[in-house]
């Protein structure tokens, strides 16, 4: 993890810092929703360790990002680039490094936005600031409220856990089958991924499957994301078939 370095980013800035036309801000505005940054944080529960030295959190772990004050008095998240870049900041040696995509970054800015002005991207570097009401408009964009399709390899190992201490998503996954005529069956999980934070995985089984439905789906349990990401898959699918076959349905459309 430590090696990734955000070249696409880095090129973007530079790119916009020297000609600032809408071609180039549309260019970082993309890699903001689609690419990763580091991020300095800190959590409350001890991760364990793989032999390759990978983190798994706790799915009740509570992050808090660190913070860079201004000048003139503003408090900003700083992101990064690349681990180069974060060790330019002194302040980087109290927290240790995630690698964090946009939805799973949005959800501390938009609660913190009362306190925290936004985020600045290698501020000991190119030092591009981003304000928050910029970031939360994000979420309309095309690139981000398009449902992202999920590409798992051939012979890809998916561990998955069932989720704790999240009754008020699990809850309103049940609601949305009941309220849905189309949806026969919600198996619910929180999938494992090597050096980043856990997301739900949901899988559906649909009497007729259309994308809109999971799309909508995300936009109905995002008050209760728990600051995770949504990955989705239609029953149809094989993987989803072996997964159904050894787990039990949070929520199973009867005829009554």
């Amino acid at each position: 993890m430590m090696n990734f370095v955000n070249r696409e980013m880095q090129e973007a800035l530079k790119n916009l810092r020297e000609t600032d036309t809408p071609q180039n801000r549309n260019k970082v505005l993309e890699l903001l929703i689609t690419t990763q940054l580091f991020v300095p944080a800190t959590w409350d529960k001890s991760p364990q360790l793989d032999e390759h030295g990978n983190m798994t959190f706790p799915p009740d772990t509570h992050f808090s990002i660190l913070t860079i004050q201004t000048t003139d008095k503003q408090r900003f998240f700083p992101f990064f680039t690349s681990k180069e870049e974060s060790e330019k900041w002194a302040g980087s040696k109290n927290g240790k490094m995630l690698l964090l995509t946009f939805d799973q970054y949005i959800p501390i800015v938009e609660m913190a936005q009362k306190d925290i002005a936004g985020i600045v991207v290698d501020p000991y570097g190119i030092n591009t600031p981003f304000q928050t009401p910029f970031l939360l408009g994000l979420k309309e964009h095309p690139r981000h409220t398009g449902l992202k399709e999920t590409q798992i390899l051939k012979g890809e190992k998916v561990s998955l856990r069932t989720p704790k201490n999240v009754d008020d998503l699990k809850e309103i996954l049940i609601k949305y089958g009941k309220e849905h005529a189309n949806v026969r069956s919600i198996y619910f999980k929180e999938r494992i991924v090597e050096d980043k934070p856990t997301h739900w995985f949901i899988i559906v089984d649909l009497e007729e499957e259309d994308p809109r439905y999971l799309q909508e789906m995300a936009h109905y349990c995002a008050r209760c994301s728990h600051g995770k990401q949504f990955e989705f898959m239609f029953a149809s699918m094989k993987l989803s078939q072996e997964i159904m076959e050894k787990n039990t349905p949070i929520y199973l459309k009867t005829d009554a």
